[in-house]
């Protein structure tokens, strides 16, 4: 979809690089840099990019980190209370429908 969408050299380059939403957006902000607006809003733009970019740390920062143990823990035991208690919860509802 990404050679379809772009340039071939430059979706070469983004498929290649080390890190694809990196070289993605050095990619934007050379786009940005070329586009023939005033000063004022192309920073105004590379602001916003600047943005995006620390959003996008930070979510690479969670989901590189590890879920500590009591937390799968947990939510395993509540996934299966809910899991087990969940027909007796839904008899009343269907009590007409039990085949």
């Amino acid at each position: 979809e990404l050679k379809s969408r772009l340039p071939a050299e430059q979706a070469e380059k983004v498929i290649t690089a080390a890190h694809r939403p990196n070289r993605a957006l050095y990619d934007l902000s050379v786009a940005i840099e070329k586009l023939p607006m005033h000063f004022m809003r192309k920073n105004e733009i590379n602001k916003n990019l600047s943005i995006f970019e620390d959003t996008l740390g930070g979510s690479e920062r969670l989901l590189s980190s590890p879920v500590p143990l009591f937390y799968s823990r947990h939510t395993a035991r509540f996934l299966s209370t809910w899991l087990l208690l969940l027909p007796f919860a839904l008899y009343d509802p269907f009590k007409g429908s039990w085949n």
